[in-house]
């Protein structure tokens, strides 16, 4: 668990140009190009959830070099770590959603706080590579392929049944804040940094029957088509620029242009990922610090910031523990700010703006609906806690992570559940690796008070260690480090990647395996071994006899941990080698 204490503004489409205006692109030889070497030290933390705003568990989060999985409440957190200053990138894995890529500009010694809604990866419809083929989604967006046009991932011509997994990201959407592709800051073809305004975004995947990916050959295009919502027709220029998501970079890309066809936007791309029809434009920084009535910060709520001039066109962002959101904005904007509560519901308005240069607000809100949640932690010595958190989450998926500052923490959230919503809490001692059970209380008056909880009923302690050969590999996390999927039941698998991924595919080292067991503690068959050191590097075969894992700790479902260890011999290929692999671990049960 984590300290919340930053976002940057995520950017969704905050102003309108229209098609005449010539300059969107253009620069002056002062600015400078864009630099996403810098970094900083800075931390992340944040929650994955799914398209019914259910937490997901499991999903790998990659941040530069590192890795961390979800644990039981979809959070993740990055702890004083290298990120880039001016383009820190956050990207979810999950099989069966596309991954969801968030970028943000960070500041130094602050904790970014990311809300990630990911998106269903399903097959939307198939065609046959020889003859090409249209798929289409019902909710719109559709896509016409050319014949004998598709390649394997290594060029090599495909013939077959192609799949197509597609979904469309209505820029209208309410949910748009946490479903968006990146911050919509693009990098034009020159090479120069812009803010867009998106018009809908596509991404696409095509696969063949077995899974694996598929794509566009060379010198073949396919034609995308993205509807214009109703409510964005009348501003909708004739010509936009195509841009696509570069998961590589972290960057939205300008590469090619849609055409205004009735009420779509029609083009044409040489490959696929998230495609983006955006219109670029000047921006600055704006940092806001938001407090109510009296004096509170508003910390961890969103704000949303429309363009006067046109009120579809916004932009979101989620204060820190100290009510402080900082990010760009479009330049030269009179834009309105608004406050929203849990539900999307706008609390507080005020119009800001325009700003020519980078700038800082300080905005006193009057709130109606706050609640001041408060309480003290004490260690297993009851002894305050000076390291640590409480998390505290009630309906809608809404989750705080509050510091415990010299044993006592508070927190002002803004609910719509109405006068008795109810709250849980889990305190986390960062310093003796240890959590407390769950408490349960209700609001009353706008105050709800914990009273005194105690960090020590579990060992928070996670970890999947090998020794190989003799040769230690230990790596602790904090957070869970268990991809935890039953693929039936009773089977459960775990993995852990160590350092970056490409894709969904796993760098070196990791680590997977499976076994089964009746959720007691015991011996139990190992069903599945591997171990990757490289692409060409791995086991799969084990060649222990009946080879055995023995569970020595098995948790309650969503709060415990699962312990064990086995002790077997592998062949490694391609060399044929056999190693000896020992493993002890401890993760978080699903």
């Amino acid at each position: 668990m984590k300290i919340t204490k930053g976002l940057a503004f995520i950017l969704l489409s905050v102003f309108l140009l229209n098609s005449c205006k010539k300059n969107n692109t253009d620069r002056t030889n002062q600015e400078p190009l864009p630099n996403d070497t810098e970094t900083v030290i800075a931390s992340v933390t944040g929650i994955v959830v799914n398209e019914n705003n259910i937490p997901v568990q499991g999903a790998i989060v990659n941040l530069g070099t590192q890795n961390i999985v979800t644990d039981n409440y979809g959070m993740f957190r990055f702890q004083k770590i290298a990120i880039s200053k001016n383009n820190g990138y956050v990207r979810v894995a999950k099989a069966g959603y596309f991954n969801g890529n968030r970028n943000f500009i960070t500041t130094s010694g602050r904790t970014h706080n990311l809300r990630i809604k990911l998106l269903p990866k399903t097959i939307t419809g198939s065609f046959n590579s020889a003859t090409g083929g249209t798929v289409a989604l019902s909710a719109g967006g559709k896509v016409t392929f050319p014949a004998s046009g598709i390649t394997d991932a290594g060029g090599n011509a495909y013939s077959g049944t192609v799949n197509v997994s597609m979904t469309w990201i209505n820029p209208t959407a309410t949910d748009l804040g946490s479903i968006i592709q990146g911050d919509l800051r693009g990098i034009t073809t020159d090479g120069y940094e812009r803010v867009l305004e998106t018009y809908g975004m596509l991404g696409v995947e095509l696969t063949d029957g077995s899974g694996q990916k598929l794509k566009i050959a060379t010198g073949k295009t396919a034609q995308i088509s993205l509807p214009i919502p109703a409510a964005l027709q009348t501003t909708a220029p004739t010509s936009i620029p195509l841009w696509y998501f570069d998961e590589t970079k972290g960057r939205w890309i300008q590469e090619g242009s849609a055409t205004k066809t009735g009420s779509n936007y029609v083009g044409d791309v040489a490959h696929f990922s998230f495609w983006n029809c955006d219109l670029p434009g000047p921006m600055v920084t704006l940092c806001i610090n938001a407090v109510n009535q009296t004096n509170q910060p508003l910390n961890n709520i969103s704000i949303r910031l429309r363009r006067v001039n046109n009120p579809a066109s916004v932009s979101y962002g989620f204060t820190d523990s100290l009510g402080n959101v900082c990010g760009a904005i479009p330049a030269n904007e009179a834009l309105v700010l608004e406050i929203l509560n849990n539900c999307g519901q706008v609390n507080y308005t005020q119009n800001i703006g325009p700003y020519m240069a980078n700038s800082s607000l300080n905005v006193v809100a009057n709130i109606t609906n706050g609640v001041t949640i408060t309480g003290t932690v004490v260690n297993c010595n009851n002894m305050p806690v000076t390291n640590g958190s409480v998390l505290i989450f009630g309906g809608n998926a809404n989750y705080y992570n509050v510091p415990v500052i010299n044993g006592s923490f508070s927190v002002y959230v803004l609910e719509c559940s109405g006068p008795n919503t109810t709250f849980s809490a889990i305190p986390f001692d960062y310093a003796t690796q240890q959590q407390g059970n769950a408490v349960t209380n209700t609001v009353t008056n706008g105050v709800l008070n914990f009273g005194q909880l105690t960090a020590c009923q579990t060992s928070t302690a996670v970890y999947i260690n090998t020794i190989i050969d003799g040769v230690p590999d230990f790596f602790i996390y904090q957070d869970s480090l268990s991809n935890c999927n039953p693929f039936g039941t009773p089977t459960y698998s775990f993995s852990r990647a160590l350092t970056g991924f490409q894709g969904n595919s796993y760098l070196q080292p990791n680590i997977q395996f499976a076994f089964h067991y009746n959720a007691s503690i015991g011996v139990y068959p190992l069903v599945n071994l591997t171990v990757f050191f490289n692409f060409n590097n791995a086991s799969s075969q084990i060649l222990t006899p009946n080879p055995v894992i023995n569970i020595t700790e098995i948790g309650p479902f969503g709060t415990g941990y699962l312990s064990g260890n086995f002790n077997v011999n592998v062949l490694f290929q391609p060399n044929n080698v056999t190693k000896n692999v020992i493993c002890n671990f401890r993760v978080k049960r699903c």
